[in-house]
């Protein structure tokens, strides 16, 4: 092979390199970060029972 040949085998490679490394660099990016859903758990309304504190109080007594 001579110089030619050389040259444009290497420019080649080069920019097959920089090409992939652009695509890769890229994927990244603009790849999702967290792929699922995070479920926020509901708050659900207790209704204290006076009455029943009331009795566990006077037991407790």
């Amino acid at each position: 092979m001579n110089k030619k040949e050389v040259l444009f085998l290497s420019i080649g490679i080069f920019l097959t390199v920089t090409a992939w490394l652009i695509a890769d660099v890229y994927h990244a990016a603009t790849e999702e970060k967290i792929k699922t859903k995070i479920n926020i758990p509901t708050l659900n309304n207790y209704k204290i029972n006076t009455e029943l504190l009331e009795t566990l109080k006077n037991k407790q007594k």
